[in-house]
């Protein structure tokens, strides 16, 4: 357990790099906001927290204390002059005798860094003690350098560093461990760069180096301490962290196609012996049961599906449940605090809003059902909708057990259709129908015995029209125009 210790998150800083006008410290990595990354590692190490915010603060302070409520506190940093200046600004909060400095920008960091940085602190009694990772590369030449060099040590800021990478091969990770006292006597010796008048807290190292005090490092994979400065390295680390969930699903058998391209968010968990298929985006607070299948293009957020349900693809399920063994798709929407009951199917292109779909009942083709409660063993065929909205208010269908509603019904709601009851295809229900009832509600059909020979006879002569006078328009019963002029002879 770690006492005695809390933590600064540097979080003031004006994003310029990722050029969008917005703070980098709200955009979401698998869903989940950067900083929150930093707050919430903190948290589960039980340490005090305190955050520095200036730019877009009221953005930053919204999204942690949504996550935190008020377990964690802020200083403001009026002027954004650097991460020393940052340092300063929260004095008033420092209450421990060793201080944890972080930057809010490191969403990969674990609790393995930390906690080891700790130890390796107290071990050697450092006056502060900083992580260091491995990297060479020039793409890399953004982060301050550690140079060691005749028993001295220091970091020197990018524009500073004229030496060879490979001579010193060790980046800054901005992570510091420093005792109070220190950073109560030389946190005002900080002097301003003349390149850009901010105070920089790596010129704390070079003090205690100096003064001959202990300085400690520890080293963590570059991965790890990776920070996000541009979309490019936002892009970056969200392929890390996907990769390592996707890793965490494969080993606990979960089955991915095609694994590079399917979006998972943090608090997605998802059971045994499911199969995700290409493309699929699973998001928010979303749980997979075991034996699942779901397939390509398929977009499921805050929603639960449990144990053998199948999602088709080019679906999409949104804060709604799908039941153990139903099925939902392709091409279907289920939204809206929908319930798709155990058994239940669910087809193509139909959408379900705010309703209940009861087991073993099928909605299989063309179809809406919006505020609509149906039960069990039910049939609602192709192309019938629930007329649910007055131009005003919402209104509920409540449909029984073991109903059959036909292929093109229009539901007008509020209505209520009881139990065994029956609709005829192509009718607009207005009515309650009653439990064993058969509802038909549609115009009489009239047929005209020898009639085909006259149409076909007019449509010649109205042919012939448009040949003299191509201006006229022509009538027919298929669908084509006739003119005011043009009345057709039929009877």
């Amino acid at each position: 357990m770690i006492t005695n210790l809390q933590a600064i998150v540097l979080a003031a800083g004006k994003s310029t790099r990722f050029n969008t006008g917005k703070t980098k410290l709200v955009e979401k990595i698998c869903g989940q906001a950067m900083i929150l990354y930093a707050t919430r590692l903190l948290e589960g190490l039980k340490i005090p927290t305190t955050a520095v915010v200036g730019y877009q603060k009221d953005s930053i302070e919204q999204t942690i204390t949504q996550q935190h409520n008020n377990s964690i506190s802020f200083a403001y940093q009026e002027e954004q002059l650097g991460t020393g200046h940052a340092i300063l600004c929260s004095q008033a909060t420092w209450k421990e005798d060793n201080i944890l400095i972080m930057n809010g920008d490191t969403p990969l960091v674990t609790e393995d860094v930390i906690t080891h940085l700790w130890e390796k602190h107290l071990e050697t009694g450092a006056m502060i003690s900083f992580v260091t990772a491995h990297n060479s590369d020039r793409r890399a030449e953004t982060y301050g350098r550690v140079i060691e060099e005749d028993d001295h040590i220091e970091i020197l800021q990018a524009d500073e560093f004229e030496g060879e990478l490979h001579d010193h091969c060790f980046v800054n990770a901005g992570i510091y461990i420093v005792k109070k006292t220190f950073l109560d006597a030389h946190t005002g010796d900080l002097k301003q760069r003349h390149t850009n008048d901010e105070f920089y807290i790596t010129d704390l190292v070079r003090i205690a180096s100096k003064q001959n005090s202990t300085v400690s490092t520890t080293r963590a994979p570059f991965d790890v301490i990776r920070g996000i400065n541009t979309l490019e390295d936002l892009w970056a680390a969200e392929q890390i962290k996907r990769a390592e969930m996707i890793r965490h699903w494969m080993k606990h058998g979960v089955r991915f196609f095609t694994a590079q391209n399917v979006h998972i968010d943090l608090n997605v968990t998802i059971g045994n012996g499911t199969f995700i298929g290409a493309g699929v985006h699973l998001l928010g607070t979303t749980t997979i049961g075991s034996n699942c299948r779901i397939e390509a293009f398929t977009i499921i957020e805050d929603a639960i599906v449990q144990d053998n349900a199948q999602i088709h693809s080019h679906s999409i399920v949104k804060n709604s449940a799908v039941e153990e063994w139903a099925e939902v798709g392709p091409y279907a929407h289920v939204q809206k605090n929908s319930t798709i009951k155990h058994h239940a199917c669910i087809g193509n292109f139909v959408e379900v809003a705010r309703s209940i779909v009861g087991s073993h009942t099928k909605a299989k083709h063309l179809t809406y059902l919006g505020d609509a409660t149906i039960g069990e063993h039910t049939n609602i065929g192709a192309g019938t909708i629930t007329c649910n909205y007055d131009g005003k208010n919402k209104h509920k269908t409540v449909i029984g057990n073991n109903s059959f509603i036909g292929t093109n019904n229009s539901l007008v709601a509020p209505i209520t259709i009881g139990n065994n009851a029956f609709t005829a295809a192509g009718s607009t229900i207005t009515k309650d129908v009653p439990s064993d009832a058969l509802a038909i509600a549609r115009s009489h059909q009239t047929n005209k015995d020898g009639y085909a020979h006259k149409i076909h006879a007019q449509s010649e002569q109205d042919e012939d029209k448009n040949k003299n006078n191509p201006s006229k328009g022509k009538f027919s019963f298929f669908g084509a125009i006739k003119t005011e002029n043009d009345t057709p002879n039929l009877e």
